[in-house]
């Protein structure tokens, strides 16, 4: 099943398709070149490094491409488990999962091609050349600016008019561009993100809550974005190309030191987290229920956080015990809030308040992805989460590497503790939705392995009650 759905008739790998696979093809093509780079080189590992984490400009356009197949992921376990995404989407209505893999795989051919052309200025120009330098911070800006134009460009009217999630599935039936098929999920979530800027002041729906929950993920590598732009600006107000060292690592590393220090910076990640607090409080200013509080109080215990981490940076230093506390604090709520309220995985008790709410020996009867007679992968759902909420005392507690490679590896673990997440957020918003449908019909829930009715199939998204 699996080789027929991949390369059989009809697939995105078929003689009849090559340029559907055009982005795989190039992918191949570009590894390699970099295994031929590598290969000649003293060092195969550091060509690597280099090119996907060794700065804090090289690591943001990578977990991009990490976000979206992800996200691709998740939409195809959901849609696999019978999960009407539309129930809960609305409008943003998601691709395939072949599509969003071959948008990933576009995004990151955009960026290898970009540091693969400043690999081969360094090697042309010798590594501590200006233009060499002038070349390396150019690859980083532009492989940035790649992952902002896929969002947007093209835009919607200029792939044939209106997008909407039938054009959308009707082009990717009908096997036509990738920009064309693409164009009302770019629309959707170039919307949704501005949406999220504007939190008090715009709608907040299930898909609203999604976009700004990935964004406190990427949050690290936001606060990089903005290290980059600063490094590029004041590199190229300055002009201070001279007297560089032989690696750009190197000459990276100094001159990060203030655009890292800066509040700017400390605002930076902390943005995605404002955004989530003010969804919160607009939620709670339509609806009135006080659990939206709660929930932007969860969010809030990031900015004590980010304003500990900002002292750490600074000349004097800070108080290490405030961040430690302050990180313990906000594993601990947003830990508490993903098992109790994202995915309610415990039993629910009528009357209760605060943790009499729940009963920590019950699961809750509705389990989509393993039966109620043997939650097993809620069991591990949990300890997963739990882990990686707290993978960060490795890096206070256990001597951690926290540059390079290993802040990587943090972020990468975040992304991924994000899509299980995600997945299991899906399930319970569906779930929680089939409930009250059923109960505004006066009816039995919806039963997931029964066929969906038509009426269900055109219920649209709502804005939330809860967040």
């Amino acid at each position: 099943r699996w080789w027929r759905r991949c390369c059989g008739r009809g697939s995105f790998l078929t003689m009849s398709q090559p340029a559907r696979a055009g982005p795989f093809v190039a992918l191949a093509v570009l590894v390699f070149a970099y295994a031929l780079i590598a290969a000649n080189a003293e060092s195969g590992w550091a060509v690597v490094a280099s090119v996907l984490w060794k700065t804090a400009s090289a690591r943001p356009p990578i977990l991009m491409v990490l976000t979206v197949a992800g996200w691709g992921v998740v939409t195809e376990l959901a849609q696999r488990a019978r999960l009407r995404l539309e129930l809960v989407m609305g409008p943003a209505a998601p691709l395939p999962l072949w599509t969003q893999l071959r948008c990933a795989a576009l995004l990151l051919d955009g960026i290898l091609a970009c540091r693969l052309a400043a690999l081969g200025a360094a090697a042309a120009m010798g590594g501590g050349s200006r233009s060499a330098a002038a070349w390396s911070l150019a690859s980083d800006v532009a492989a940035h600016g790649l992952c902002v134009a896929f969002l947007v460009w093209p835009p919607s009217r200029a792939c044939g008019g209106e997008a909407s999630a039938e054009r959308s599935a009707a082009h990717g039936r009908y096997e036509h561009s990738l920009a064309v098929e693409t164009a009302h999920a770019r629309d959707s979530l170039t919307r949704t993100l501005v949406d999220a800027m504007l939190a008090p002041f715009a709608p907040v729906t299930f898909w609203h809550v999604i976009v700004a929950d990935y964004a406190t993920s990427m949050a690290k590598a936001l606060g990089d974005a903005h290290v980059t732009t600063c490094v590029a600006l004041e590199s190229a107000t300055r002009r201070e190309f001279s007297s560089l060292p032989a690696e750009h690592s190197i000459w990276w590393e100094e001159r990060r030191g203030p655009c890292v220090s800066s509040f700017l910076n400390a605002s930076a990640l902390a943005l995605p987290f404002w955004c989530r607090f003010f969804q919160c409080l607009a939620v709670y200013r339509r609806t009135g229920e006080v659990k939206n509080l709660w929930n932007a109080a969860k969010y809030s215990t990031a900015f004590p956080l980010a304003y500990a981490g900002y002292l750490l940076k600074q000349p004097d230093g800070g108080s290490r015990a405030f961040f430690i506390i302050a990180a313990v604090c906000q594993s601990s709520a947003t830990f508490a809030w993903d098992v109790l309220m994202d995915w309610a995985v415990f039993e629910r008790r009528d009357g209760g308040r605060l943790c009499g709410l729940f009963d920590p020996a019950a699961m809750r009867h509705s389990l989509i992805f393993s039966p109620a007679s043997t939650p097993t992968y809620y069991s591990l759902l949990v300890l997963f989460d739990l882990a990686l909420r707290f993978v960060w005392t490795l890096a206070v507690f256990g001597n951690a590497p926290t540059r390079g490679f290993g802040l990587f590896a943090f972020e990468a673990a975040e992304l991924l503790r994000r899509t299980v997440w995600a997945l299991f957020r899906v399930e319970w918003e569906y779930i929680h939705l089939d409930l009250k449908l059923a109960a505004d019909a006066d009816e039995d829930p919806l039963l997931l392995d029964k066929e969906p009715s038509p009426e269900a199939d055109q219920t649209p998204a709502t804005e939330l009650t809860s967040v």
